[in-house]
């Protein structure tokens, strides 16, 4: 995303930043649930333009989080059963905590996907989202 040049779209633009500081608040809201703590965010959706440095920070402690969750975590820990209340509209939700890994995986990968999209309409190169690709640079 910094590589985007100035005179992008202005309006694509805000639709990739805001969707990005989506996914990262919406992953904040479950790692708060799966510690057992209130999510430390109102809405999932931005009342303000994000800072691009603090949602790269933000979002790299988060998965830095989940990456230790998924090591440490048990079998057992991942058939309990969570109740919570949904941060935009209070309704109440119960999932167990594989549901809510399995949600933080798939929305991300359902935005990052159209982020990508939006990205390659603006003539900027994005990162491959193909999963042979991100193993592909996990070995040395």
């Amino acid at each position: 995303m910094r590589a985007a040049p100035k005179d992008v779209d202005r309006t694509q633009w805000a639709v990739i930043v805001f969707t990005f500081d989506h996914t990262a608040n919406v992953d904040r809201v479950f790692r708060a649930r799966l510690m057992g703590e209130a999510p430390d965010v109102r809405s999932t959706v931005a009342t303000h333009w994000p800072d691009l440095d603090a949602l790269t920070a933000s979002m790299a402690q988060t998965d830095a989080w989940y990456l230790n969750y998924v090591r440490a975590v048990t079998r057992a820990e991942l058939d309990e059963i969570v109740t919570f209340s949904f941060v935009d509209d209070g309704a109440p939700g119960r999932m167990t905590r594989s549901d809510m890994l399995a949600h933080v995986i798939t929305h991300g990968a359902s935005h990052r996907g159209a982020i990508g999209k939006m990205l390659k309409g603006l003539c900027v190169r994005g990162a491959s989202d193909m999963m042979t690709t991100f193993r592909r640079t996990d070995v040395a």
